[in-house]
């Protein structure tokens, strides 16, 4: 596990809505990122695991003597056929509903037969990574292709985890094997469904955002995530304008996961708007 600089105690408030665990592809268990979380003077936050909700309890335990408050958050891997990914963050969901665990599950058996898949590929190939380092690098979390990526690297195949992508687990790679897929109108469904609301994640790594945004909108979408570190000023100022308009809510987060290259922590770098945490919880679905 990779030092942190723990410096920042002290600055003001701030407002992290997206952030990862070893829950799921995460680099740090949810204790280090709560203490990370509040050394970067972060008092609200998110944790938003993908497809799992399973760090939310912990974190919100250990938060709460350090007077931090945790949103039970989530995020869903939803895509489509022509765009790829569109990410869709849960806010507020109800980590109770055993509905919404159930479908939860469904998707993390589909990953672990998903990479099971790529490992046999992998082995067709010449590359024979045990699939017991892969569930090594997992630690428990439901099985990503970070994790087969890390095995690759520590196996000694590739020198870095982009490589793995490059060479053997990107979409047009030769080890890649298709996920279960859910639509994003399926992800807005089983947020609400739990009681949470629905914002699009990282409009910039969307190949066609501004259509796929304006389809979901009369769907139900309640928000889009502006302040992230991969939206462009184009984009974020489309987005502004997109939320402006449809009186959908602004939010922002630094979407960590691990460390930069050069060691810098994000933690804290895109916060969320004054506002967000009242807006979120005036569009909360009860039933």
């Amino acid at each position: 596990m990779r030092p942190y600089n723990a410096g920042m105690r002290g600055i003001a408030m701030l407002i992290d809505l997206h952030m990862h665990t070893t829950a799921s592809d995460g680099e740090y268990p949810v204790a280090t990122v709560i203490e990370m979380a509040h050394a970067r003077g972060i008092t609200t936050l998110a944790i938003t695991d993908h497809d799992t909700t399973d760090a939310i309890t912990e974190a919100q335990a250990l938060a709460a003597p350090l007077g931090m408050t945790v949103i039970a958050g989530i995020e869903l891997s939803a895509e489509t056929e022509e765009d790829g990914d569109v990410h869709m963050l849960g806010y507020y969901v109800d980590v109770h509903d055993s509905a919404f665990q159930a479908r939860l599950k469904d998707f993390r058996t589909n990953r672990y037969h998903r990479g099971r898949a790529m490992v046999e590929k992998l082995h067709t190939l010449g590359v024979n990574i045990p699939w017991e380092a892969v569930e090594q690098a997992a630690d428990g979390a439901p099985i990503t292709r970070p994790h087969i990526a890390k095995a690759l690297v520590q196996g000694g195949y590739v020198s870095t985890m982009q490589a793995a992508f490059d060479t053997y687990l990107d979409d047009d790679a030769p080890a890649y094997v298709a996920r279960q897929r859910m639509s994003p109108e399926e992800a807005i469904d089983l947020i609400h469904s739990a009681g949470g609301v629905a914002v699009v994640a990282h409009a910039g790594l969307i190949k066609r955002y501004a259509p796929v945004i304006e389809r979901l909108i009369p769907y139900g979408l309640n928000g889009v995530e502006v302040n992230h570190p991969k939206n462009s000023a184009t984009v974020q100022a489309w987005l502004q304008a997109i939320a402006t308009q449809h009186k959908l809510i602004v939010t922002g987060g630094s979407d960590f996961h691990r460390p930069e290259s050069d060691g810098t922590i994000t933690l804290g770098q895109y916060p969320a708007p004054v506002g967000v945490i009242e807006a979120l919880q005036a569009s909360r679905k009860f039933s």
